[in-house]
């Protein structure tokens, strides 16, 4: 628990967390260990932007903003440790947010995806959602890609899985 619950992972989990929920004046943390023996818990708490510890989150945050805590703390914790598998799977990740949100996660999305090397696999349950970050997270960049499935139903109540795959193509509406 000292190992992973630390400065460091704080550091990750309020840098994302005020990334998604700019205007949040609360911002969970751990409570870090004090001392060298003994129990060690991992308590949640907020603070306050001035640093000043304020309460619990579940106490101190919106419903919205304690689900943007727990999927920030999942991707900070993702974050810190070694990576061991090559993937990062999100099951319908915007719960409760508005459309501001969805947007800034997007941006964070691509961050990951485009600077980070991180390979995500992202499911969403809105056609709009799904068209969207498809849009946001379309190939950058020579070599980029980026594969898409819809499943649906056919008229057989059979799953039908339909892939599209993209890659890179340079804008030539901009280039002179």
């Amino acid at each position: 628990v000292k190992t992973v619950f630390n400065t460091s992972l704080n550091k990750v989990w309020r840098d994302l967390f005020v990334r998604l929920a700019p205007s949040e004046q609360f911002v969970p943390a751990f409570k870090l260990p004090t001392g060298d023996g003994g129990k060690v818990e991992a308590v949640l708490e907020t603070l306050h932007r001035s640093g000043k510890s304020s309460g619990s989150p579940g106490a101190m945050l919106s419903q919205g903003n304690l689900n943007t805590a727990a999927l920030t703390l999942f991707l900070a914790l993702n974050l810190s440790m070694p990576s061991r598998m090559p993937w990062l799977v999100l099951d319908d990740p915007v719960q409760s947010m508005d459309d501001l949100h969805i947007a800034q996660f997007a941006a964070l999305l691509r961050t990951l995806s485009k600077g980070m090397g991180r390979q995500l696999i992202v499911a969403v349950h809105e056609r709009a959602l799904f068209d969207y970050l498809t849009l946001e997270l379309s190939p950058a960049f020579p070599a980029d890609s980026l594969i898409s499935v819809e499943l649906t139903r056919n008229f057989s109540d059979y799953a039908v899985a339909t892939p599209l795959a993209f890659s890179y193509q340079e804008d030539r509406a901009i280039a002179a």
